[in-house]
């Protein structure tokens, strides 16, 4: 009897551990699966506003101030509890507000009409995605090794 009684409270805690496994697994991919979310928009967004080249127009240049906004607010209201996802989360969330920094500044420079700033923000513009590709890659090998 005291045998049996072990054997059902070790297939208890055996079946409680992988629920448990299963639903940080779950969680973990669904944090996966917000972030992602908000990136690919992020990049829909910006590809549909600067579809036909910025020109240094200032009407486009504000749309992506508003579409990097809206990205870092997205991404901000993501809960993630994954440490590693944190670190993700806040180096698209970094690159994201540097972006709306920077094209806040070239608006700025070109109502101005400061013609140095401005190459300067394009440069800086240039710079602050750089790290973009290495993000989006180590995001989703990341997030498909937690599908595994």
């Amino acid at each position: 009897m005291k045998f049996k009684l072990q054997r059902i409270g070790i297939v208890g805690i055996a079946t409680a551990v992988s629920l448990l496994t299963a639903s940080c697994t779950s969680d973990k991919l669904s944090q996966c699966a917000n972030i992602i979310k908000v990136v690919n928009q992020t990049v829909i967004d910006t590809k549909t506003t600067t579809e036909s080249g910025t020109k240094g127009d200032l009407p486009t240049i504000e749309k992506l101030v508003s579409t990097f906004d809206k990205a870092a607010k997205d991404l901000s209201a993501v809960n993630v509890t994954d440490e590693k996802l944190k670190t993700y989360q806040s180096q698209f969330l970094t690159m994201y507000q540097g972006a709306t920094d920077i094209n806040q500044q070239l608006v700025a420079s070109i109502k101005e009409r400061k013609s140095t700033k401005v190459h300067e923000g394009l440069r800086k513009s240039r710079n602050i995605f750089s790290p973009e590709r290495d993000l989006a890659t180590g995001l989703t090998q990341y997030c498909k090794a937690t599908e595994k």
